[in-house]
């Protein structure tokens, strides 16, 4: 069994950093989903460095399939380990219609409410993160209007 620790390399099968899109589909897909983007801090070659990261939570469980993983967590358990602290600029949680609203808004995934000040550089070489304010597809903004 792989450790969370693993998962927050932001690596994997598709390697390229797909919270945002992965979380944000997921809201449109399941409406009793809630839609979570904040900082994290990295572990393994982004272990202290701290960086934007997209998931959804049910209830008191964390969901983070991004980049091909499937991490199902307790709330309080993914918190601790991923270093979240609910500040403003550097945590925004959005219920399925706010998430909606707001890719319709944007026309990306997001981040849309995090302050750009707080995340670490990261060398484009290592830069495996989530890919941030990735367009919406218009198929996919279409559908998010008949939601």
């Amino acid at each position: 069994m792989k450790s969370f620790k693993h998962y927050l390399k932001e690596e994997g099968p598709v390697g390229d950093g797909d919270c945002f899109k992965v979380a944000g589909r997921a809201v449109v897909d399941d409406e009793g989903l809630k839609l979570v983007h904040a900082y994290v801090y990295g572990q393994g070659p982004m272990e202290g460095r701290r960086f934007e990261h997209a998931w959804n939570e049910h209830g008191s469980t964390c969901i983070d399939n991004s980049n091909g993983q499937k991490t199902i967590m307790k709330k309080s358990q993914y918190y601790k380990l991923a270093g979240v602290v609910k500040t403003a600029g550097a945590y925004a949680s959005y219920s399925s219609t706010e998430g909606l609203v707001n890719m319709l808004k944007h026309k990306h995934w997001g981040p849309w409410d995090l302050s750009t000040m707080l995340g670490e550089k990261i060398p484009e070489h290592d830069r495996k993160v989530g890919k941030k304010k990735e367009t919406i597809s218009r198929r996919d903004l279409l559908k998010i209007k008949q939601e």
